[in-house]
């Protein structure tokens, strides 16, 4: 880390910034770095995006390098939870193919997500190919047939109504390395839920690929067919596209359960 001390206000906001508290001050009130910075550092970047003056510089980043946070919205609280409390399950979904710039945009939401200790391990495969979808349908059809699980799901398969995968126009799936030093699997389900909200939000529907993260998980038929990375495990995906219909009340809910302390 590099300090430029004529720039520098000495506010002391990217010492207290440090989640890791590896910035210290020094006498004249300068940050420098701590001990443990070049070994402990996440590369998290807050240090750099709060400081007004852009006087730090970290490893082959600079202030400048970032890009502007954009002002905060002005949206009434009850209209953000409007957003959040409209995002249903979509299991039918029309023909509309899903544009590139709107996937391209819930990825950006989702590569905003957190991540224990900025480690961001998800990644994502999109397939957008209809024979594609359908072939990974089929296989998890498969493995339900061999193994005598979900018969009501099979059922529905060998009736001609897909519910493994509801004939999607779109799946995203979240994988990482399996060995990752912190176990992945969360990381890549709150990458993925900042997706589906993006998603919901663009006018698009989503419901969680249950079945085939399972199947994924176990069958190395269906691993071979998503084809993910060597040493990568699928840890969550979307059926995704168009809803077909659309809701006009919202659906029940358990009362909230809520202890206040």
């Amino acid at each position: 880390m590099t300090i430029d001390r004529e720039r520098c206000a000495r506010d002391g906001l990217c010492v207290l910034e440090c989640p890791l508290s590896l910035l210290e001050t020094d006498a004249e009130g300068f940050p420098v770095p701590g001990p443990r910075l070049e070994e402990a550092c996440i590369g998290c970047g807050h240090c750099l995006a709060v400081c007004p003056k852009g006087c730090l510089r970290l490893g082959e980043v600079d202030r400048s390098d970032l890009p502007a946070a954009p002002p905060a919205p002005d949206v009434p609280p009850e209209a953000l939870v409007g957003v959040m409390t409209t995002r249903r399950s979509v299991r039918n979904f029309s023909d509309r193919p899903v544009p590139r710039p709107v996937l391209e945009a819930c990825l950006e939401a989702a590569r905003y997500a957190p991540s224990a200790l900025n480690l961001r391990p998800a990644q994502f495969l999109v397939i957008q190919d209809a024979s594609a979808i359908r072939d990974l349908a089929a296989g998890c059809a498969a493995f339900l047939r061999a193994t005598g699980r979900s018969p009501d799901f099979l059922r529905a398969y060998d009736a001609g109504r897909d519910g493994i995968l509801r004939r999607a126009p779109c799946l995203v799936v979240a994988h990482a390395p399996a060995d990752a030093p912190i176990p992945p699997a969360t990381d890549c389900v709150i990458a993925l839920s900042h997706f589906e909200l993006a998603a919901h939000f663009l006018g698009l529907g989503a419901c969680w690929a249950g079945i085939l993260r399972h199947v994924a998980s176990v069958d190395q038929a269906v691993r071979e067919r998503l084809a993910l990375p060597d040493g990568h495990e699928m840890y969550g995906g979307l059926m995704l596209g168009y809803p077909r219909f659309s809701l006009t009340r919202l659906p029940p809910r358990l009362p909230l359960r809520v202890t206040w302390r």
